[in-house]
């Protein structure tokens, strides 16, 4: 007999990241829904009690592992530790490649198997050491078994889909696409701009994001209007400063950054265009944060579904390094002096990104799980 209706296992910590800012609130969008969780995260430091009574009362049992090592062989002692935890469960949602494998091995039925990024991909590009490249080389099959262990798919964009049909011959007929899902009661709507054009790095950024051409750009911005730009880093950060243009930075919680984000007048979230097929699986956070609040945000071209939602330049600016920058600090100008950007952006993000839209996404998907 099952003991679980769900069951939701990742890898990520539920007191940093998106485990703070999607998977917490997403957790209680589905147990207000009447469905009894259990939820299986690995954790870095113990979490807070605050973080703890709110997984109580939404009557979400949650079991704590801790994290671990770093690294690919840190991945797989996890893969192994969540295949021994995993309770039975009417469905299984595992939150990217290694939690699927781990279902499979501890003999769920119902693998709910979402692609949060092309992983393996993404951390290959991203690793500056040769041996650790070569490792996650050899971490293609274990995408190839999480989509042979599941019998459902979510995606974090619609632009992956083509390409999961190209690698994997069976890949499962039982899909839906969430995007990155924020609280829109949470980060509320700010109809008004900030009287001085203010930027904003919001969160992490590491190898995988242009800094250097989130840099130029800032210039090409300042050579036409002053503008301050801030980076509001994760308190876990151990960087000191991006050098990507920013006047200064501060360190804030996630759940702080709501707060403060309608200070500013846009995001930037330029990640790198050589990055390869994992920029299709790509849709940072950050975007969608800055459009619930009610600003444009500043990306690259080809990233996720950005170059379709972002196409009519009403809630975004899309660049590329051989742009003229001059020519889209301009078109950053016009947007954030146009009384209509932050209803825009507001809309955008109510249409694609709402947590409840996302909610509704995954209770379809999972009655359909059920059949």
């Amino acid at each position: 007999m099952y003991k679980y209706d769900l069951t939701y296992a990742t890898v990520d910590s539920l007191s940093e990241g998106v485990g703070s800012s999607q998977i917490a609130p997403l957790m209680e969008k589905l147990a207000n829904h009447g469905m009894k969780i259990n939820l299986l995260t690995f954790e870095k430091e113990t979490p807070p009690d605050s973080l703890v009574e709110r997984m109580r009362k939404a009557s979400v049992e949650w079991i704590q592992i801790p994290f671990g090592n770093n690294g690919p062989f840190g991945g797989l002692t996890r893969t192994l530790q969540l295949a021994k935890l995993l309770p039975d469960s009417e469905i299984t949602h595992a939150r990217s490649d290694f939690p699927a494998v781990a279902a499979r091995f501890s003999g769920q039925d119902r693998i709910l198997w979402d692609v949060r990024s092309l992983w393996a991909d993404q951390r290959r590009f991203i690793e500056e050491s040769r041996l650790k490249r070569n490792v996650l080389s050899l971490y293609s099959p274990f995408e190839k078994l999480a989509c042979n262990s599941a019998i459902a798919l979510s995606t974090l964009t619609q632009a992956v889909v083509p390409v999961l049909e190209d690698r994997h011959r069976h890949l499962p007929g039982l899909r839906t696409v969430v995007p990155t899902a924020v609280d829109l009661d949470r980060f509320k709507f700010s109809p008004v701009m900030p009287p001085k054009l203010k930027g904003l790095y919001s969160g992490t950024y590491n190898y995988y994001y242009n800094l250097e051409l989130s840099r130029n750009f800032l210039s090409a911005l300042r050579q036409i209007v002053a503008c301050d730009v801030d980076w509001a880093k994760p308190k876990e950060s151990q960087v000191v400063k991006l050098n990507a243009g920013e006047n200064s930075n501060f360190s804030v919680s996630q759940p702080e950054m709501a707060g403060l984000m309608s200070g500013y007048s846009f995001g930037i979230s330029i990640c790198k265009e050589d990055a390869g097929l994992s920029l299709k699986a790509a849709m940072p956070t950050k975007i969608a944060e800055f459009l619930a609040i009610g600003r444009p945000v500043v990306v690259n071209q080809g990233l996720g579904d950005c170059d379709e939602l972002f196409s009519d330049g009403h809630a975004g600016i899309i660049i590329k390094s051989t742009d003229n920058l001059k020519k889209k600090a301009e078109e950053l100008i016009n947007l954030c002096m146009d009384p209509s950007t932050p209803i825009n952006c507001r809309n955008l993000a109510e249409k694609h990104f709402s947590l409840d839209v996302g909610v509704g996404n995954y209770l379809d998907l999972y009655s359909r799980m059920w059949q």
